[in-house]
């Protein structure tokens, strides 16, 4: 989407939820198969090709949350079954930088009133 602000263009990114879990899993294998394809040259910029997706996860008492990090949006997906996100988290791939999120900033901030 575009939004124009005077002369200015601005392009809004907004993240996108995904519903499949097949979809979500490659997106999370994208780039790593771009990079083979490619045979591992490649002629962008070295900061380009170097950008590695993060995965936020976030757990509840019923949902768990994946959020992908990408270069241009932010992926969420969401599994209530908790056997199916354990099921999601060992068909990662090991290279992907993973985030826990929820537990250790609660203890922190319960740290910080004391």
């Amino acid at each position: 989407q575009r939004r124009v602000h005077g002369n200015t263009c601005i392009h809004k990114k907004m993240p996108k939820e995904i519903s499949d879990i097949k979809r979500f899993l490659q997106l999370t294998k994208l780039d790593e198969v771009k990079e083979k394809a490619a045979g591992g040259e490649s002629k962008k910029p070295a900061s380009v090709s170097q950008h590695k997706k993060v995965l936020y996860i976030k757990k509840t008492k019923k949902i768990t949350k994946f959020k992908l990090r990408g270069r241009r949006y932010l992926y969420t997906f969401k599994c209530q079954d908790q056997t199916k996100a354990q099921k999601v988290l060992q068909s990662l791939p090991s290279n992907l930088t993973r985030v826990e999120l929820g537990k250790q900033q609660k203890k922190a901030a319960t740290k910080k009133k004391k």
